[in-house]
């Protein structure tokens, strides 16, 4: 599952001419980096199972976490196809070049999940799209990481603090 969103970072040119363009590239990585593990995070938890989740008597079909669909047979067992990827498990963050980060899961399935191509009982059953959990994210909390992060770089350009003399 692939989207691009882009993120406007203001000030950028005081950061340029503050810490110089190694240090603009420097802080622009970090808080796209940061970004993106906190996009992860919101998107790794399933949202909460329903009765679609819940075994039943013949002729149920509900599907397990973890496993895949299910059905009850007219015999009273269980039947199901282990075809789960475990989603959850398949979130990743990498960087792509020197300005561009990534968040993605592996699962084949996840554009229909998560992504522009969402199948509708996906999203009444409470999943979002990545993209949405991405806007959010980023509308949340651009300003106060891109802040953080500065406050970081200019800290290790000004060095350890020396102590007072006759202290």
């Amino acid at each position: 599952m692939s989207e691009v969103l882009e993120a406007r970072l203001e000030g950028w040119e005081q950061v340029g001419r503050l810490l110089g363009k190694d240090g603009l590239e420097r802080w622009a990585l970090a808080v796209l980096k940061r970004l993106a593990e906190e996009i992860k995070v919101v998107a790794t938890p399933y949202p909460a199972e329903g009765p679609w989740n819940a075994p039943g008597p013949y002729p149920a079909r509900w599907y397990q976490r973890h496993f895949g669909p299910r059905w009850a047979r007219v015999d009273g067992s269980v039947g199901g196809s282990n075809t789960s990827e475990q989603m959850q498990k398949q979130w990743l963050v990498e960087q792509r070049g020197a300005a561009q980060v990534v968040v993605a899961n592996r699962a084949s399935y996840a554009p229909y999940v998560m992504g522009e191509e969402q199948a509708e009982f996906h999203a009444a059953h409470g999943w979002r799209k990545l993209k949405d959990i991405a806007a959010e994210v980023m509308g949340d909390r651009l300003a106060a990481v891109a802040r953080e992060e500065l406050d970081k770089l200019i800290a290790q350009a000004a060095g350890p603090e020396t102590p007072a003399e006759g202290a």
